[in-house]
């Protein structure tokens, strides 16, 4: 408190100065105030004391329109804020002092993720950061777009299996694990399956082949021409087959 007193009165005149424009800060305990004047408005800035660390803004700033920023912060016991772990423990509850270093522990069906130990320093921060207590069992997982899974359980160490509609087969792993919160590998995919090619079609892969054989166009022209007559497709159907060929291909290149 002494301190706080003694800023103070150094700094009254820099609030005076500026024509009663900014209120006096209350007192905070355990702290220090210094405040400076510059580019038309008032700078204050809290120091906690050795053991204490702030809580609220460090620095405030008042000027003709506004006034002060923000209120006054607190200066609490403790070089660094309080541990702090949700379903779980840590292993000091007094004020912490520089480089005290507490250990984290999670209460039963919980997983740690992150580190298991923290320690404070000089600038009042904790590190490495504070851990978190993560369930061990699994949220509903997803689905597979032509896909399901069966099974209710989504607790740790339980299994779901997954299928695919008709017409579509499975690429990846079938089943997953719940495995401390988590499922095992990667969600899995349903491919469309296709079907096997036509007779006709086949003849025009053969003709088509022949076409790119030939080095000469005329000669090239002979034989595709040839192989349509041998397996008797007609130009109509040649036409067609290329155009649903032309439209899969389109579809492939936008998706």
């Amino acid at each position: 408190m002494f301190f706080w007193f003694m800023c103070c009165l150094v700094n009254m005149w820099l609030i005076s100065a500026s024509d009663e424009i900014c209120p006096e800060l209350p007192p905070v305990d355990n702290s220090i105030f210094v405040a400076k004047e510059g580019e038309g408005q008032i700078l204050g800035t809290y120091l906690c004391n050795n053991g204490y660390h702030l809580v609220g803004e460090k620095t405030l700033f008042c000027n003709a329109s506004k006034g002060w920023n923000a209120s006054a912060p607190e200066c609490r016991l403790g070089h660094c804020p309080d541990p702090l772990l949700v379903n779980g423990e840590f292993s000091s509850l007094e004020p912490v002092n520089v480089n005290d270093t507490v250990t984290f522990k999670c209460n039963e069906h919980y997983v740690l993720k992150g580190s298991n130990w923290s320690r404070c320093l000089e600038n009042h921060t904790w590190v490495p950061p504070f851990p978190v207590c993560k369930s061990r069992d699994c949220g509903p997982p997803e689905n597979p777009t032509h896909g399901y899974f069966e099974g209710i359980d989504f607790n740790s160490g339980s299994t779901i299996t997954y299928y695919c509609e008709a017409r579509y087969y499975l690429v990846g792993t079938q089943q997953r694990q719940c495995i401390d919160g988590e499922w095992s590998s990667t969600l899995p995919v349903c491919e469309l399956i296709r079907e096997a090619p036509k007779p006709a079609e086949l003849e025009l892969e053969k003709a088509l082949l022949a076409f790119q054989e030939s080095k000469e166009l005329c000669k090239a022209i002979e034989n595709f021409t040839q192989r349509l007559k041998k397996s008797g497709l007609m130009m109509e159907k040649v036409q067609c087959s290329l155009e649903i060929r032309k439209a899969e291909l389109k579809t492939k290149m936008l998706s």
